[in-house]
C-alpha cells in the first residue's frame, strides 16, 4: 500500500464518520476500485467511529447548553426545521432517527438529536450503530446492480 492509498483511505474513513452517504458516493465512482467488502468495512468503521465520537461530544455540548442557558418560560418559536425534527422524533422515535441519520441527516446531526432526546437510554448507541451497519450493507449494493 502506497502513501496515496493510505491517505485516500484515511480521508474516506473521516468522510464516512461525518457524511456517510457522501463518502459512499465517492466510493461508488467508476474510477475508484473498492470491492463491496472494502466499501462495507470502511463505512462501518468510519460510521461507528463517528457515531461514538459525536454522540458523546454532542452529549457534552447539550449539558453545557443546559448550564449556560437557563430554562425560560417564554413561548418557543418553532422554525420549519425544528418542526421537521420534532415530527420525526414523535412519529418514528429513536429507530427513525437512527435509520435516517446515515442517508438524510449527517452523523453529527443525528447524534445530536439522539443525545438530546434519548440521552438516558442504554440502547441509544446500539440502535444508532444498527442504522449505520444496515445502510453500510444496503447502499453499496447499488454498485453491484450496475
Amino acid at each position: 500500500m502506497d502513501y496515496a492509498a493510505i491517505t485516500e483511505f484515511i480521508l474516506v474513513f473521516l468522510f464516512a464518520a461525518t457524511k456517510f452517504a457522501m463518502s459512499l458516493g465517492y466510493m461508488l465512482l467508476p474510477s475508484v476500485n473498492y470491492s463491496y467488502f472494502e466499501i462495507v468495512f470502511i463505512l462501518i468503521t468510519g460510521g461507528t467511529t463517528g457515531v461514538i465520537f459525536f454522540y458523546y461530544t454532542t452529549g457534552w455540548i447539550n449539558i453545557q447548553i443546559n448550564k449556560l442557558l437557563p430554562k425560560k418560560k417564554e413561548k418557543k418559536v418553532f422554525t420549519k426545521g425544528n418542526r421537521r425534527f420534532v415530527k420525526i422524533k414523535n412519529k418514528y422515535g429513536l429507530i427513525g432517527i437512527s435509520m435516517l441519520t446515515p442517508v438524510l441527516f449527517s452523523i453529527p446531526i443525528g447524534c445530536f438529536l439522539a443525545s438530546r432526546f434519548y440521552a438516558g437510554k442504554k440502547t441509544t448507541i446500539p440502535i444508532m450503530l444498527i442504522g449505520i451497519v444496515f445502510w453500510a450493507f444496503v447502499l453499496p449494493l447499488i454498485r453491484l446492480s450496475y
